[in-house]
């Protein structure tokens, strides 16, 4: 019942995240086209020029204007586009709460990348999302604030130093998935400490009848910038977990990067489009950027695993077995009955040289190439094919009940 309301729990919380982010993207990317496509207004409004721009939706007219300042005489209602970003962030942190902090070993730890517990997996991560952010809130607000081009160079460099942090300790799905969280937190982080400060700084001096001071609406715009760029990438390292094809290889630092370049110059190009500026280099590169990444994350061959003889008599094999008893203290008879079972139902997807046609990484980035990986896939294994029997997919390699049976004596034994 607990693994039920678990999935449940995480069900809900995607869903919400997923809406929200949906609402606030949207938002994002209509004012950013708005403001690009806006043309000099006919007549003032209010006493004061700005620009317009009519569009058709819904089956009725919008004539949109925007204020080239803000007027003293302001209604007393006015829409803020705040909460979506806000109940985006709470929701995703949710989920990762759920899914990545309450399994690292599961989820964040993977010993062939680096060995280390689920206490010092968590923190880590933590750290890496404090650490990430408050060193992006720290170059924006150095002197380098002053030059758009190095200020934009000098993010690049932090976050190529997060995404190599973050590949060397944690599984190639997590490295991935808190690369994206990292940047949704800047995205959030410039909403909540700058952007929306500097709009209720602007709106209260015009109410006082003051004259606004700029630098909050210069600061509200560089965060702005940053937020639409840093965007699709951010999205698409939200959605990675889905594709191990992206983090199962030996170059996710190189792919991280390529795909931060790619998001990057794609959410450019469609700027650009909106001005109606052409650099044609800037959908080139991006077309560059993604086949530098279709031919880091391209198939390669794999060493032949061992034969069972190899296995038995090899030193180091036989090392790792005797800790794996010491460790495990399971009925090894229990034990070769779960590896039997493990690989011959779960294997052809979920291993480094998976033998299901069209899978050529294993299958969310779960692969049981021994028993270690079994035992640490404990948790999910016993989730999926006792509690809600969703694996084997389709039951395509025909697990029995029996042997459902004898994977629920083995978790039970376990804990």
């Amino acid at each position: 019942m607990s693994a039920y309301l678990l999935d449940w729990a995480m069900l809900l919380t995607r869903w919400l995240h997923v809406m929200a982010g949906i609402a606030w993207i949207g938002a994002s990317f209509f004012f950013i086209w708005l403001d690009n496509r806006r043309q000099p207004a006919r007549h003032a409004l209010d006493g004061r020029p700005g620009g317009e721009l009519w569009a058709v939706h819904g089956g009725g007219l919008y004539h949109l204007f925007r204020h080239d300042g803000v007027s003293e005489t302001l209604p007393s209602e006015i829409h803020w586009f705040k909460w979506e970003a806000y109940v985006t962030w709470l929701s995703g942190m949710g989920l990762f709460t759920l899914i990545y902090l309450l399994q690292p070993q599961a989820y964040l730890i993977d010993p062939r990348v680096f060995e280390m517990s689920g206490s010092m997996a968590v923190g880590s991560a933590l750290g890496l999302l404090l650490a990430g952010w408050l060193g992006y809130e720290a170059l924006c607000r150095s002197p380098l604030k002053r030059s758009a081009a190095a200020l934009f160079v000098a993010v690049g460099v932090w976050l190529t130093l997060a995404a190599w942090f973050a590949t060397e300790l944690f599984s190639g799905r997590a490295a991935f998935l808190l690369m994206g969280a990292l940047m949704g937190s800047i995205m959030a982080g410039n909403v909540f400490n700058v952007i929306i400060p500097g709009q209720k700084a602007l709106l209260a001096a015009a109410q006082r009848g003051e004259t606004p001071d700029p630098i909050h609406g210069q600061r509200a715009k560089q965060r702005s910038v940053h937020n639409t760029f840093i965007t699709l990438p951010a999205v698409l390292m939200m959605i990675s977990n889905h594709y191990p094809l992206l983090y199962a290889n030996d170059y996710r630092l190189g792919v991280i990067l390529l795909l931060l370049v790619t998001g990057g110059l794609i959410r450019i190009a469609t700027v650009d489009h909106h001005k109606g500026v052409k650099r044609r280099w800037v959908p080139v590169g991006a077309v560059a950027a993604l086949i530098g990444v279709i031919v880091l994350c391209a198939p390669r061959a794999q060493p032949a695993p061992a034969t069972a003889g190899n296995a038995a008599s090899s030193p180091s094999v036989a090392a790792s077995n005797t800790a794996d008893n010491a460790v495990m203290g399971e009925n090894e008879a229990l034990r070769e009955k779960v590896r039997h079972i493990v690989e011959q139902r779960c294997a052809g997807c979920h291993s480094d040289s998976p033998t299901l046609i069209g899978l050529t990484a294993p299958a969310a980035g779960v692969a049981f190439n021994g028993w270690e990986d079994i035992q640490r896939q404990a948790l999910r294994i016993h989730q999926r094919t006792v509690v809600d029997k969703s694996m084997p997919l389709a039951n395509m390699t025909q697990m029995t009940d029996a042997e459902r049976q004898m994977l629920d004596d083995w978790w039970q034994a376990t804990r």
